[in-house]
């Protein structure tokens, strides 16, 4: 995941409010706030703490419980392919943004090699094995970690009422770009993370040489 930290925080480059979205115990927030030298930092999630940030727990499917044009950059590293009303999502996303102010998303892409070899033999895409049950199904490449065993918060025993383990709605490298313009965002880029089979500085091209099926993706667009 080294690659993919560096490549979010790559496109962190200013602001003096940070609002990460899916912040978990906020750990990581805290490298995306020092990466911008944030003064005003606050995290949302269902669950988490952290004793030096702010959390708001809430629920990033419904409207957030947070003022209009309040912040310089939201990010959020993984949650959107957790969530089942990603519209919803991304307009509270522009809503809360400052004009000028940018997101950074990054997510599974539903378009990646693996997911559509998967398809192709009929076995359930990688990216939503997990959430139907305990273990990953459907697909019998994909690992298989007992969810129940998962400590977080208490949520080892919540994890099916709560889907927090679940990828609900993964979009494609297509579908991620056209749902922030739908919303009012500009694209400024898009990198591509991981490219099935390869691995090192080989997969790191192709995944930005072919951003569409590389396994991740990490999206900054601005609210213009």
């Amino acid at each position: 995941m080294a690659q993919n930290q560096k490549a979010f925080l790559s496109l962190l480059n200013g602001g003096e409010s940070l609002l990460d979205l899916g912040c978990g115990d906020a750990k990581r927030t805290e490298i995306f706030a020092a990466k911008i030298k944030a003064k005003k930092i606050v995290g949302v999630d269902r669950f988490g703490k952290n004793k030096k940030i702010k959390i708001i727990k809430a629920d990033l499917n419904r409207k957030l419980p947070l003022k209009k044009q309040d912040f310089d950059v939201v990010v959020s590293h993984y949650s959107l392919e957790h969530l089942y009303n990603v519209g919803v999502f991304v307009s509270e996303t522009f809503r809360v943004l400052k004009n000028g102010g940018y997101t950074v998303v990054a997510t599974d892409n539903f378009s990646s090699w693996p997911n559509i070899i998967s398809l192709i033999l009929g076995f359930q895409p990688f990216s939503t094995t997990t959430g139907i049950a305990k273990r990953a199904i459907g697909n019998p490449l994909a690992l298989r970690a007992n969810l129940g065993d998962v400590q977080d918060e208490g949520i080892n025993l919540k994890w099916r009422e709560y889907g927090e383990y679940s990828h609900n709605k993964v979009l494609s490298y297509q579908g991620l770009i056209d749902t922030y313009k739908e919303f009012g965002f500009k694209i400024e880029k898009v990198i591509g993370i991981g490219y099935f089979p390869f691995g090192g500085k080989l997969s790191e091209i192709l995944a930005n040489l072919d951003k569409r099926h590389a396994h991740f993706l990490i999206l900054k667009a601005r609210k213009v």
